[in-house]
């Protein structure tokens, strides 16, 4: 029986030690002990530390028992295998070039797997290798091949040979930073008779006891593993047969940014004939790095990917599939259906990807976002993969500060205000689904430093279009933002005058949507530099130009839905602008939504802050 006298309330040191202090008085034994001078004050000590040290073991270890709870990376690991997922590795940087080559004596050239190249960027050199072998063919001496990729990362081998008599024998990719879309496992069996190269699968469906197939899992020290079938679910290699594993070891996002590539290795020593020279010409440069999946990211994403079960049917199961294979690549996707977009594509599931780096995805990763899928969906062809549609915000906020609470001067507030504008929008926006809210934003701006008092902010929804030069061009623009329709008796498409660099702040009060500068060609065939779009609150769109101290209407080009949030742009015909045409649209709402494919974005250059002081 549990003796009423000995207290369990705590389990440090100081509080093990008074409990066993206070039942060891209520020992008759004991009774005149003096518990703090004595040589029994060092066996308490011994006993506190030995149960001190039991407790926090104890807890450690049932801490790792549970995804929740874990802490240690293996730990994580083990216990996502168990929901059949394995943690994202580092992923090789990737680049496209076009090779061009002068030769002698060649009836076809060979670039074999793992060629080596340099590319450089801002952190130095890196090699970077072709990931297949490639045969060139041409009826001269000129071969040439284009949109080759190159992965960052050098090719290294493992090798083991099997033992059945080792219990749990283990292949283990010795080097922490395999791209495992990288591996290829070869099994030599008979002697070297036969070498046979078996292929990943990830799940059991299919699979016989014939199957050549291998399967990956994470392991102890961030390490991955392969495993072979039992004989019913795979076939199962021949006892002393050799496993070869060859991948690629990368250096993630480090080499990201590559913009010029050189050959390294001689191809004459894989080929007959000389190669005179080549040219090695850039067409993406590198970009796609990733580091491994990191201890806090498995916990959240193992649970959703093992809720897909394998199927893509619900938006959560696309999500989890893309994220849990691409997440070095995508830091983010959007899933909805054909029947959410005009013109509707019932049947269709319209996926939109972010990458982790840049705004558009290259068309190599969408490409295989698109193969991976198709095993997973009930029906072919069904995927539609889209851009972003990204929206940019202007932001033009008045401080006021307290000089009496603050030695900072006006530059130092802007640069905090300014700091805090980026760090709301890194935290709360540049994701799918992820709107602006007004209110926070403001109170983030009061936020930033002790001295601001107040502030008057607005913000304008940017859309940015890039019409090619001297074509005519028709833009739908759907914001999902209703704008802000403005009854006034501002008649927006006669001559008034202003100067051009008034332009924005003149008109700007009156309408709903202005555009940023470009050089128009007109419908009559005259070229007006200085112009700019702007709606009439009456749902059309104009085009103006200004010349000398007068803004001149020059015709209409498009039309406006207010309550829908939709411009038309009807064969506008641009002849030059700097990087891009800025719409600036007021808004019905002062927040702005995400809606679809949409993300939301503050860009520094559209933020204009003003510091004004005041003193109580």
């Amino acid at each position: 029986m549990a003796n009423s006298s000995l207290t369990l309330s705590s389990i440090d040191f100081d509080s093990l030690k008074n409990n066993f202090k206070e039942f060891l008085k209520t020992q008759s034994v004991f009774k005149d002990f003096d518990f703090n001078g004595s040589n029994i004050n060092v066996l308490l000590d011994v006993m506190s530390y030995n149960s001190y040290l039991n407790a926090f073991y104890l807890n450690m270890v049932a801490s790792e028992m549970f995804l929740d709870s874990a802490q240690k990376y293996d730990s994580v690991v083990s216990h996502a295998k168990e929901l059949n997922y394995v943690p994202r590795s580092t992923k090789s940087s990737v680049g496209e070039i076009n090779l061009a080559f002068s030769t002698v004596g060649f009836s076809s050239l060979t670039i074999p797997k793992g060629t080596r190249f340099t590319g450089i960027n801002s952190n130095g050199s890196f090699t970077f290798t072709t990931g297949e072998t490639k045969i060139l063919t041409s009826s001269n001496t000129t071969y040439s091949i284009s949109n080759l990729q190159i992965f960052d990362g050098d090719y290294f081998q493992d090798s083991y040979v099997i033992d059945y008599d080792i219990e749990n024998q283990q292949f283990l990719i010795t080097n922490q930073n395999v791209d495992v879309d990288s591996i290829t496992v070869n099994v030599i069996e008979n002697n070297g008779a036969t070498n046979t190269e078996f292929k990943k699968a990830t799940t059991l469906f299919g699979l016989n006891d014939s199957s050549v197939v291998y399967f990956l899992q994470g392991t102890q020290n961030n390490l991955y593993e392969i495993t072979f079938g039992d004989g019913l679910f795979g076939r199962k290699p021949i006892n002393a047969s050799t496993v070869i594993i060859n991948y690629r070891v990368a250096s993630g996002p480090l080499a990201d940014g590559a913009t010029e590539f050189v050959l390294v290795d001689d191809l004459n020593d894989s080929n007959e004939g000389d190669i005179l020279s080549e040219t090695v010409t850039t067409v993406v440069s590198s970009s796609g790095g990733a580091e491994q999946e990191s201890l806090e990211s498995v916990r959240f994403t193992a649970p959703r990917y093992f809720a897909a079960q394998q199927r893509a049917i619900t938006s959560d199961d696309y999500s989890s599939l893309i994220l849990s294979n691409f997440g070095g690549e995508i830091s983010d996707v959007a899933v909805y259906g054909g029947q959410e977009v005009e013109p509707k594509q019932y049947g269709r599931v319209i996926i939109s990807i972010k990458p982790t780096s840049g705004t558009v995805a290259p068309n190599y990763v969408k490409n295989k976002v698109v193969n991976y899928l198709q095993e997973y969906i009930p029906l072919p062809n069904r995927v539609v993969l889209t851009d972003p549609d990204y929206l940019y915000c202007s932001i033009n906020s008045e401080i006021q500060y307290d000089t009496n609470v603050t030695s900072k001067t006006s530059s130092e507030i802007e640069t905090a205000v300014r700091a805090a504008i980026d760090s709301y929008s890194s935290e709360n926006l540049e994701k799918f689904d992820s709107d602006l809210r007004y209110s926070r934003l403001i109170n983030t701006i009061d936020n930033s430093d002790q001295s601001i008092t107040s502030n008057d902010t607005t913000i304008r929804l940017i859309k940015r279009i890039t019409p090619t030069f001297n074509t005519p061009t028709t833009y739908e623009i759907n914001l999902d933002n209703e704008i802000k329709y403005k009854s006034t008796t501002y008649v927006a498409n006669v001559a008034h005058s202003s100067l051009h660099s008034d332009v924005f702040s003149l008109h700007s009060e009156h309408t709903s949507l202005i555009s940023s500068t470009f050089t128009y060609n007109a419908t009559d065939g005259s070229v007006y530099p200085l112009s700019f779009l702007e709606e009439d609150q009456q749902g059309n769109i104009n085009v103006f130009t200004t010349i000398g101290t007068e803004t001149i209407p020059l015709e209409k080009v498009g039309t406006v839905d207010y309550i829908n949030g939709v411009i038309k742009l009807n064969n506008i015909n641009v002849a030059s602008y700097e990087n891009h045409i800025s719409l600036f649209v007021e808004t019905e709402l002062r927040d702005i939504l995400a809606t679809k494919n949409k993300i939301i974005l503050i860009d520094q250059a559209d933020v204009n802050i003003t510091v004004v002081e005041t003193r109580r």
